[in-house]
């Protein structure tokens, strides 16, 4: 988890928002890149862009994110993204600088027609970046032009908020999974992502980010390092207005993240508004096991003590049935299931709002899945009309997803 400081800045949000940090590329594969294109005595030098003379090129612009008169260092570290999967018109533009005959058939066969699944298997699968390339294909000397016209601009990454400013002001809170990738043909070493594995080095070296700087430059005396960030505003994945609605909320892993704002922030409205009402709140969280990964387990104890959360279900994927349960929910999906009668109760008796949030490849899709099979057998709809019901629910901004992929 890392915990910044933004006492010092004009940053606001709600609970459902996301911040996009801003992070430099791995230092070690900024040199190593450097050394291959053959510009390690050039890395402090300046670039000067300008589109090429006479060029063919549809729409053909100097990148505006690349700032002028900037350094060969400077701009692999935070202009690019060098991790990029590279396309095909990068392979077949990489095969003209390529001097070894056996290499650049390669190059040939993963950028042409007939090598589609090649491209995919070799390539996309495994997460190669143009590093990985030059480090496979030795021969492959191409100028660093070819890098600036095909390799697209630097992404900040986005985490959701998992604290409320109104119970803790002044401080951001948001979770992260080291992501890693696999060694491969050019790749000898296990690698991890770019902002996730700069992140870890921060918290490791420090214990916890404590200072940020947003674009409008916050430069703190804290002594702890600082990171660089923007606000991504949710349109609708927010509470309701109204507290007397009842919310479920879906979240395996770091997608438990923007709940734990959630509840926050209701526990603080509660404190403020003892005679208030209510409605119920469910939280269907989803980890491996008890020791590894349950994010935040203390502090989700806490809030069904204090009531602000009515029901915590927790599955988990990696662990076994406890003593003589029979219905051991090993996903999130499977624990809507069990309570598939509340969950009708709550979407359409009493007009609740469900959240899904995490991974939209997988988890997304089961959960939406689950979801209409519990309409179904419920309501006794067939698929159809059930899928209509949620549908309907999306449409009402009732079922609420904050998912990626």
């Amino acid at each position: 988890m890392v915990e910044l400081d933004i006492t010092n800045t004009t940053t606001d949000f709600q609970p459902g928002d996301s911040f996009c940090v801003i992070c430099p590329n791995p230092p070690e594969e900024v040199s190593d890149l450097i050394t291959k294109l053959g510009l390690a005595e050039k890395r402090n030098c300046q670039i000067c862009l300008a589109v090429k003379t006479g060029t063919k090129k549809r729409g053909a612009a100097v990148p505006d994110y690349i700032p002028e008169k900037c350094f060969v260092e400077f701009m692999l570290t935070w202009c690019l993204e060098i991790r990029a999967i590279p396309k095909k018109a990068m392979i077949r533009a990489l095969v003209e600088h390529t001097s070894d005959a056996g290499e650049r058939r390669r190059l040939q066969e993963l950028c042409s027609k007939q090598g589609g699944s090649d491209y995919n298997h070799f390539i996309r699968d495994l997460s190669v970046s143009v590093l990985d390339l030059l480090s496979a294909f030795p021969s492959c000397k191409p100028p660093i032009a070819l890098l600036i016209e095909h390799l697209p601009k630097l992404q900040a990454r986005p985490y959701s908020a998992a604290s409320s400013n109104l119970l803790h002001p002044g401080k951001l809170r948001f979770v992260f999974n080291v992501v890693e990738f696999a060694p491969c043909v050019g790749r000898p070493a296990p690698r991890r992502g770019v902002c996730t594995g700069w992140l870890a080095k921060l918290v490791s070296g420090s214990g916890e980010v404590k200072s940020v700087s947003t674009e409008q430059h916050f430069s703190g005396d804290s002594g702890a390092p600082e990171i660089c960030i923007f606000r991504r505003p949710s349109l609708s994945f927010h509470l309701p207005s109204d507290t007397s609605v009842p919310i479920v909320m879906v979240g395996p892993g770091t997608g438990v993240a923007p709940f734990i704002g959630f509840l926050q922030h209701r526990e603080n409205l509660r404190q403020q508004n003892e005679d208030g009402q209510f409605g119920e709140s469910w939280l269907f969280f989803g980890c491996r096991s008890h020791s590894k990964d349950y994010l935040f387990r203390e502090e989700l104890s806490s809030f069904v003590e204090k009531g602000t959360l009515t029901h915590l279900k927790v599955s988990f994927s990696r662990e076994p049935p406890h003593g003589t349960e029979e219905n051991h929910p090993k996903y999130v999906q499977d624990s809507l299931k069990i309570y598939s009668k509340d969950i009708v109760r709550l979407l359409t008796e009493l007009n609740g709002t469900i959240y899904v949030c995490g991974d939209a490849k997988n988890m997304a899709k089961d959960v939406n899945d689950a979801l209409t099979d519990i309409l179904s057998a419920e309501l006794g709809l067939d698929k159809l009309e059930a899928m209509k019901t949620l549908a309907s629910l999306r449409d009402q901004k009732r079922y609420l997803q904050d998912v990626w992929s």
